[in-house]
C-alpha cells in the first residue's frame, strides 16, 4: 500500500447539542479495508458452518433412516428364514406321513430312506440343518433353508405320486381280494382231509361246505369277473369268478344263476341261490378259494 493511500482517511465528527465541542474522528481507508475482508470470512466461515451443520443433520437422518430399514430388513429376513423352517418343519412331517400312510396299507417302506428321515427329524443333531441356529448369520440359514427344500421337495413329489399309485394298487388288490362270508349257514365240513360223503374214502377237500336253506342267497366275495356260470359233473350248479391278484373263488351245487359268463361283479353282489345240485346230500354252498392257481383255507380269508 502507497504512502499516499495509508494517509487518506474518513472524518466522523460528532456535533453535541451542548456547546461542548465537536469530537472529531479520524479513521485510516485501510481500517475500513481490512474490516471489509474480516465481515467477508465471518459471512463465508458462517455459510460453512450452517452448511457442515446442514450436512451432518442431513447424514444422521439419512443414517438413522437405514438404521431403521436396517431394522426392518433385519427382521424381514429372520421371519422369512422362520417361515422357510416352518416349510422345511411341514415337508418333513409330510415325508414320515407317506412312511405311515405305507406301513398302515402294507406298502413296503425304503428302510434306508426311513433311517434318513428319522435322523432328519432329530435322531442325530448334525442331521438337523435347520432345527438349530447355531449362531448362523439368518442369510445362511435362509439360504440353507431354501437349498433343502429345492432338493428335497422333488424327492418328495415323488414318493407322494408312487405313494398314490402304489394305494391305488392296493385299494384294487384290497376289492379283489376275499373278505366277506359268501352266504349264511352252518359250516359242515371243513378244508382239508375227510372222508369222501358217498364212498367213506379218504379224499382232500378243497373248500368248505356252508348248509342252509334251499334259496339262501350267494353272494361274490369280493370283485371280480364271472369266468364260468354253468353245469359241472360232481359240483352242479357252478360260478366261478376271477378277481385278479392271483385270486380266484368258486362257489357249487348252486340251485340257480343270477350271473353270465363275462359279467364284472362286486364284493356282496348276488350271484346265485342255495341249493343241491350236482353230487350233494343236502342244501349247502360247497366255496374254495384259489391263490395262484392253488387251493388255499378259505377261513383265512373269512372275516
Amino acid at each position: 500500500m502507497s504512502d499516499k493511500e495509508k494517509k487518506r482517511y474518513f472524518t466522523i465528527m460528532i456535533i453535541p447539542h451542548n456547546e461542548e465541542s465537536v469530537l472529531n474522528l479520524r479513521i485510516p481507508m485501510y481500517f475500513f479495508q481490512f474490516l471489509s475482508i474480516v465481515l467477508i470470512g465471518g459471512l463465508i466461515a458462517v455459510f460453512i458452518w450452517f452448511n457442515s451443520l446442514w450436512k451432518l443433520q442431513s447424514d444422521a437422518a439419512e443414517s438413522s433412516q437405514l438404521r431403521t430399514e436396517n431394522r426392518t430388513l433385519q427382521e424381514d429376513i429372520d421371519q422369512m428364514a422362520q417361515e422357510t423352517e416352518e416349510l422345511v418343519e411341514y415337508v418333513k412331517h409330510l415325508e414320515q406321513l407317506t412312511m405311515e400312510v405305507r406301513q398302515m396299507v402294507d406298502l413296503p417302506v425304503d428302510e434306508q430312506q426311513e433311517h434318513e428321515v428319522l435322523t432328519y427329524l432329530g435322531d442325530n443333531e448334525q442331521g438337523r440343518i435347520l432345527a438349530s441356529r447355531g449362531g448362523n448369520p439368518v442369510i445362511e440359514r435362509n439360504q440353507a433353508n431354501i437349498s433343502h427344500l429345492h432338493s428335497f421337495l422333488p424327492e418328495l413329489s415323488e414318493d407322494l405320486f408312487q405313494l398314490k399309485e402304489d394305494v391305488t394298487d392296493y385299494k384294487l388288490e384290497m376289492a379283489a381280494t376275499p373278505s366277506i362270508w359268501p352266504t349264511q349257514g352252518r359250516v359242515t365240513s371243513e378244508f382239508g382231509p375227510r372222508s369222501a360223503p358217498f364212498s367213506g374214502r379218504r379224499e382232500f377237500h378243497y373248500g368248505i361246505d356252508i348248509a342252509g336253506p334251499r334259496g339262501t342267497p350267494i353272494y361274490a366275495v369280493a370283485d371280480g369277473i364271472i369266468d364260468l356260470a354253468t353245469y359241472r359233473r360232481g359240483l352242479g350248479n357252478t360260478v366261478i369268478i376271477e378277481h385278479g391278484y392271483g385270486y380266484r373263488t368258486v362257489y357249487a351245487h348252486l340251485s340257480d344263476f343270477e350271473v353270465s359268463e363275462g359279467q364284472e361283479i362286486e364284493e356282496g353282489e348276488l350271484i346265485g341261490s342255495m341249493g343241491s345240485t350236482g353230487f350233494s346230500t343236502g342244501p349247502h354252498l360247497h366255496y374254495e378259494v384259489h391263490v395262484d392257481g392253488v387251493a388255499v383255507e378259505p377261513r383265512d380269508y373269512l372275516p
